[in-house]
């Protein structure tokens, strides 16, 4: 009897080696998978905000300890991967720095890689409009008005509407200088009326993209117009 017993407990011995290495073949691997990714990484964040256009420098960027559950796609996670990139998109302060936020290093162009394909990047002098210059940054979007003189005084001509600004310099001074992302035809439009015209800015939430079209406004109907 005992001798019959054998082949099946040698059976049974064997089936419970190999369910034993499924079952750890199967475990370990999702607990050291569950243990990286709970362990904290380092990535790089922004100690301020930075518009689009900014070479990264030491002083704008610090490695932080990161929850690797948590770790954004493609986060950079030292500060040499970093430090001389060109941003192509705004950052806020204390946001994690990914590569698809930065130009590759070794790219040619600078601060210009941040203009997108197809659009074009020209400075304007505003004038009246240092409330609203003072609320802007790169990604504000804003409507350009030009005050055109005429035989009844100053015309108001709605000139472009849903613009994107690049950058802002020289807020202290009474005419600062506006960089915009804009078509080509658009910029030459832009040109000209900034060296012939006075150019007045709208601030806009940057969630309405909304566009009425272009009015124009004369002194003698301002009381009688309506939205």
């Amino acid at each position: 009897m005992k001798r019959n017993l054998m082949p099946l407990l040698g059976v049974a011995f064997v089936a419970a080696i190999v369910a034993t290495g499924i079952f750890y073949g199967l475990l370990i691997p999702k607990l050291r998978g569950t243990a990286s990714a709970d362990t904290p990484r380092t990535v790089v964040v922004s100690t301020k905000a930075l518009d689009r256009g900014a070479v990264l420098r030491a002083e704008d960027v610090r490695v932080v300890e990161w929850d690797g559950a948590a770790m954004p796609p493609r986060a950079v996670p030292g500060m040499e991967q970093a430090v001389g990139l060109t941003l192509l998109e705004p950052v806020s302060a204390n946001q994690p720095i990914t590569e698809n936020l930065m130009a590759r290093r070794g790219a040619a162009g600078g601060a210009s890689l941040a203009i997108p394909s197809g659009k074009r990047a020209v400075s304007i002098h505003p004038v009246e409009s240092s409330g609203v210059v003072a609320l802007m940054r790169s990604g504000s979007r804003i409507d350009i008005q030009v005050l055109q003189p005429s035989g009844q005084g100053l015309v108001l001509r709605r000139l472009l509407e849903d613009v994107e600004v690049l950058s802002v310099a020289g807020i202290e001074n009474p005419k600062p200088v506006v960089t915009l992302l804009v078509a080509p035809p658009d910029a030459d439009r832009l040109s000209l009326a900034d060296a012939s015209m006075q150019l007045r800015l709208i601030l806009r939430n940057p969630n309405d993209r909304s566009v009425d079209g272009q009015k124009t406004l004369a002194p003698a109907n301002v009381a009688s117009a309506r939205p």
